[in-house]
């Protein structure tokens, strides 16, 4: 076994509704706030799509997702040659990682950003330069200083999870400017469908600029597929060709990819979803205690407190399953009635 393993772990999901009820012994209805899905689902017409290709089961998908490259190179007006899929961002992670990395190699993120940029580079026994949180966001600043020339990968989430926090488009055009041109600079645009900010990054038509910025994003989140897993990369036609090489053949499942076709097409209820969201994220900061949270641009807010079991605890005694951080709690956006719940907790906790 490779001995770096030994300094990680397999990831543990938190602990489901039954058992959560046990431990707590707590009745009545529990609800899964702690992944930031999107609660809604996905489009009807994502059922549809599955229900019409389910004869379809006993043969293998076609290999590189061919329909759905088409369809995200119409909607994004980039190449399909410049589109790679993978199981999940997680998978595009993985591929990108162990493409690029050797021992020995550094890569360079954030503190508090997701950790499967971590995760990875410590598999290909490569160094990880963690650069701390500045107000709950990415200093890219630092983290221009801490590129040298042993770095070979740059990852960025914008928005960050688990903070929700963002950078603007002029933040990362000045970062870009400074960036070494060989560096590749992975943006994790992952919750980009629930961004309302007016200056969040137009990052495709930075890419026009930079061969070495690569966008990733996903239909886990706002398009509701968190089930099927399907992600993608944008980058130079070059970089998708090596990265290709690294890709399992058939990682895409061929139901996945109609699902994701038929999300994609259905931009209507795509808007219906965020501006949910986006309403009901607005009642979180109508509060006092809002001074207590992150700001967000994401599907979830990142509430800052010392007492962070007690803070899960009491969202959990009104039937709200959150997420513990060391330094706070992450709170998926609900409904509005279990957004009421939180709200009340919210507005009487002793920060």
């Amino acid at each position: 076994m490779k001995e770096q393993l030994n300094q990680l772990s397999a990831y543990e999901p938190g602990l489901s509704p039954r058992a959560l009820k046990e431990k707590y012994g707590i009745e009545g209805e529990l609800f899964k706030l702690a992944s930031n899905e999107n609660l809604y689902g996905p489009s009807p017409k994502v059922k549809e799509a599955i229900k019409d290709h389910l004869d379809e089961l006993y043969y293998y998908p076609e290999t590189g997702s061919p329909l759905l490259k088409q369809a995200i190179s119409k909607h994004l007006n980039v190449a399909p040659s410049r589109i790679l899929f993978g199981a999940g961002l997680d998978e595009v992670i993985l591929m990108i990682s162990r493409a690029v990395l050797t021992p020995g190699d550094t890569i360079v993120t954030s503190e508090a950003t997701f950790g499967q940029y971590y995760h990875n580079a410590i598999v290909e026994a490569a160094n990880v330069v963690q650069v701390p949180l500045k107000d709950g966001g990415f200093d890219l600043e630092g983290i221009i200083n801490s590129i040298d020339n042993d770095t070979k990968l740059v990852w960025l989430c914008n928005p960050n999870n688990p903070t929700g926090t963002y950078f603007s488009h002029e933040d990362l055009e000045d970062f870009m400017a400074r960036v070494p041109s060989h560096v590749p600079v992975i943006i994790d645009e992952a919750y980009f469908e629930f961004v309302t900010a007016e200056d969040f990054p137009d990052t495709l038509a930075i890419q026009q600029q930079y061969d070495n910025a690569f966008l990733l994003r996903t239909f886990s989140k706002a398009y509701g597929l968190a089930g099927l897993r399907v992600g993608y990369v944008v980058a130079s036609e070059q970089a998708i060709t090596k990265w290709n090489i690294i890709r399992p053949p058939f990682n895409v499942t061929r139901l996945s990819e109609y699902a994701a076709v038929a999300a994609l097409e259905d931009q209507d209820y795509l808007h219906e979803v965020t501006q949910k969201n986006s309403e009901q994220r607005q009642r979180f900061y109508d509060i006092p205690q809002s001074k207590h949270f992150l700001p967000s641009q994401t599907n979830f807010i990142f509430v800052k407190t010392d007492r962070v079991n007690d803070l899960y605890e009491a969202l959990l005694n009104v039937g709200c399953i959150t997420r513990p951080f060391p330094t706070g709690v992450r709170i998926t956006i609900g409904f509005e009635e279990q957004n009421d719940k939180m709200l009340d907790v919210l507005r009487h906790f002793n920060y």
